[in-house]
């Protein structure tokens, strides 16, 4: 949660995080109750006396089943889920030229698989539910009571025409879905709706004001970015990683990624390309943990030269192409703590490097980098990966590019 006046000075932000529960192996869950309450928690951090407008943003990817009142009807299913991959397979059956409109290869974490494994497995829910949101769609509908989303969350289901900038009707019917689940798509910058008084209450904000529709969290990071030109990459380091480079304003819709190793999503105002990896953030996280460091001391070795033989793999969590496994190879008596932690980094940005290669083999060639998220800051580590990727990195204005990006759609909803 961030809040910004109309001149850009931040005045003040919060940040309060929820458990992601895995009932089963490789299920990933959340409860939405628990964003609600993580939400109270950090408009009460961050919020001044007076606010006069909210747009949200959230992750990409998910499935919140709820009914006409808000009420879920059972845990989240969040992208890093991969229960779906028979479901996925069921894409094979379209057409060709319905798949190119979705511009993506099928992928186990898209809402579209998750749907149809719930209808598959959970029918009763399936059947009982009003509408499938987004998790920042769910919230903005707790707000304000309106269901709806925007075309950056949309074109990331699986199930929306990026051609056409709506849903895929004609996919949703050949998958056999419920059409009626799928709220009406308004543009990023678009007022949702009023702030309920009730809502309002709870959450100790004036009733009435502005929510405006937002965004998903890489069409907010690119926004605030505000990258100088062609040529320019957004890379954002959290508990993934993400390449992400806008693509040119006009001229056709790209088709999909033939590997699957690089999406294409709408933006706030055009179309990105995006390559990432989940086994960022959550690799070193784990790395301090066993090694019991914090994050200034892991950093620190960036500057350290790397010991011939050590390696660290980062595959700590499944994704696409690869289930997992990982941790340190070729350790000797010799090898320190540190050198643990140095090959830990180096392993990291090797495979952020890997997926630069992923955007370079679809044509997308970065020449600069503005770098955000965790540890873009920090001098050390923005020179190693530097080094390792063969670019020039900057680092973003603001290490809040997700909030801040959201507090920029607000901005125009601001009465004058």
């Amino acid at each position: 949660m961030l809040c910004r006046d109309l001149s850009g000075a931040v005045l003040g932000q919060g940040a309060v995080t929820y458990p992601i529960n895995a009932p089963r192996d490789g299920w990933a869950e959340s409860d939405p109750e628990l964003w609600w309450r993580a939400v109270q928690s950090a408009i009460a951090a961050a919020a001044p006396a007076e606010v006069a407008a909210i747009a949200l943003t959230g992750q990409m990817h998910g499935v919140v089943l709820c009914s006409k009142r808000t009420v879920v009807s059972r845990p989240a299913i969040l992208w890093l889920d991969r229960r779906a991959g028979a479901e996925a397979e069921c894409y094979r059956t379209l057409s060709p030229s319905r798949l190119a409109a979705l511009g993506n290869m099928p992928w186990l974490g898209a809402a579209g698989p998750m749907l149809l494994w719930l209808r598959e497995h959970e029918p009763s829910v399936y059947r009982a539910a009003r509408w499938q949101l987004q998790p920042k769609d769910w919230l903005r509908f707790r707000m304000t009571g309106s269901a709806d989303t925007d075309p950056s969350d949309a074109s990331g289901t699986l199930l929306y025409d990026l051609p056409r900038d709506d849903w895929a009707w004609d996919v949703i019917e050949a998958l056999g879905l419920r059409p009626d689940l799928f709220a009406p798509v308004h543009g990023s910058a678009t007022v949702s709706g009023p702030l309920l008084p009730e809502i309002a209450a709870e959450l100790g904000l004036p009733a009435g004001i502005p929510v405006v529709t937002g965004c998903s969290d890489i069409a907010a990071s690119l926004l605030a970015a505000r990258l100088p030109g062609p040529g320019w990459a957004l890379l954002t380091l959290g508990t993934g990683g993400q390449w992400i480079m806008p693509l040119p304003v006009l001229g056709p819709v790209p088709g999909p990624d033939p590997t699957g190793n690089t999406t294409l999503v709408r933006t706030t105002d055009g179309l990105c390309r995006l390559g990432g990896s989940q086994n960022v953030g959550v690799a070193l996280d784990w790395v301090r943990g066993v090694l019991g460091v914090t994050w200034d001391e892991l950093y620190a070795t960036a500057s350290r030269p790397a010991r011939d033989g050590l390696e660290f793999v980062p595959w700590l969590v499944s994704e696409r192409g690869n289930e997992g496994g990982g941790g340190w190879t070729g350790m000797r008596l010799a090898h320190t703590r540190e050198d643990l932690m140095r090959a830990a980094l180096a392993g990291v940005a090797g495979l952020l490097r890997d997926r630069l290669a992923d955007l370079r083999a679809v044509g997308c060639e970065p020449e600069r980098v503005l770098i955000g998220g965790g540890g873009a800051r920090v001098a050390r580590w923005r020179d190693l990966l530097g080094e390792v990727f063969g670019l020039p990195l900057r680092p973003a204005a603001t290490p809040w590019l997700t909030a801040y990006g959201a507090t920029m759609l607000a901005e125009g909803a601001v009465p004058p």
